[in-house]
């Protein structure tokens, strides 16, 4: 009987499976109608129980948190890197391209006593104009016109007429100049009197300004590449406090963003003529970049955990 069981149990796997013969089948059934120690045995195989000690899934349970956060980073990450790319190509498009100053790229028109009415050349797809008085003669004022078109613009704008705009006189004479930003000299095209009959007059002979770019893209440079040298001192001083090195980690990919975000917009040049377009346009990029290098340095730590800790 000792010996029946030792072959009944060798065989109730198999037989759990179906893998025996017909006649063995029956031998092995026979066996377990009056072996209750087998039938036992049999049920088992039937019915396995779960794992009791919540301690040995522990881990598994670990590791498969760790990989799902994995995933969702890689996807977070990947998207943040595609919305960059869009963002980036967009910038670089809608760059303003300024046009130098041509017969007809802007004409004047007298708007009654009010002020005048600038009129833009097909060529111009956008402008802008700053009125200002004189620091030194408060009795006279400027309008500085500046225009531009974009590669977007040439490529995807279709316009179906030209553009325009008023500009309000000041009751006082206006000289309009028209800014190139290719630093050569500002051009006055003309002179506006709201007293004189014709109140529209050619250029007058006025002092030639150039209107230079303005260099604050390079001082903001200078501002995050001192930062990331900093972050870089305070990893190295104490790359053995672990907590430390990772917020310094953190905080250094902020500034390396920006220098990055910087090269994106404006490349190896410091000046800019359009500072609150290039700047606003820099800040955007190095915050989704930021994101995008935070995520990687996540998951970077979270693959040297699963390495050193599977």
């Amino acid at each position: 009987m000792k010996n029946e069981c030792s072959i009944v149990r060798d065989l109730i796997p198999l037989y759990s499976e179906d893998m025996v013969s017909a006649d063995t089948a029956a031998f092995i059934e026979e066996h377990l109608k009056g072996c209750e120690a087998c039938m036992n045995e049999y049920q088992k195989t039937k019915d396995p129980k779960p794992i009791q000690n919540s301690n040995d899934a522990a881990p598994l349970k670990n590791l498969n948190r760790k990989m799902k956060i994995k995933k969702i980073n890689i996807i977070a990450m990947t998207a943040v890197f595609v919305v960059l790319f869009a963002v980036s190509v967009f910038v670089k498009l809608s760059a303003p391209i300024y046009i130098p100053y041509s017969e007809g790229i802007v004409t004047l028109e007298k708007y009654g006593d009010k002020g005048i009415i600038l009129n833009f050349d097909e060529s111009v797809t956008d402008f802008d104009y700053r009125v200002y008085d004189d620091p030194y003669d408060s009795s006279i004022c400027y309008c500085d016109i500046e225009a531009w078109t974009t590669i977007w613009d040439r490529w995807f704008s279709k316009r179906n007429e030209n553009l325009s705009a008023v500009v309000e006189g000041r009751s006082k004479p206006m000289f309009i100049s028209y800014v190139p930003n290719d630093e050569t000299e500002n051009i006055c095209i003309a002179e506006y009197d709201p007293y004189a009959e014709d109140q529209i007059e050619a250029g007058a002979d006025t002092e030639h300004a150039i209107t230079l770019p303005r260099l604050a893209l390079g001082y903001y440079l200078i501002i995050a590449v001192s930062a990331l040298a900093i972050m870089i001192i305070v990893w190295f001083v104490t790359r053995k406090k672990k907590q430390i090195r990772i917020w310094a980690e953190r905080l250094g990919l902020y500034p390396a963003a920006y220098i990055i975000s910087h090269f994106i917009i404006s490349g190896i040049c410091w000046a800019t003529n359009s500072l609150t377009r290039d700047f606003s346009s820099i800040i955007l990029l190095s915050v989704l970049l930021y994101g995008g290098l935070l995520l990687a340095h996540n998951i970077w730590y979270l693959r040297k955990e699963n390495f050193y800790n599977p």
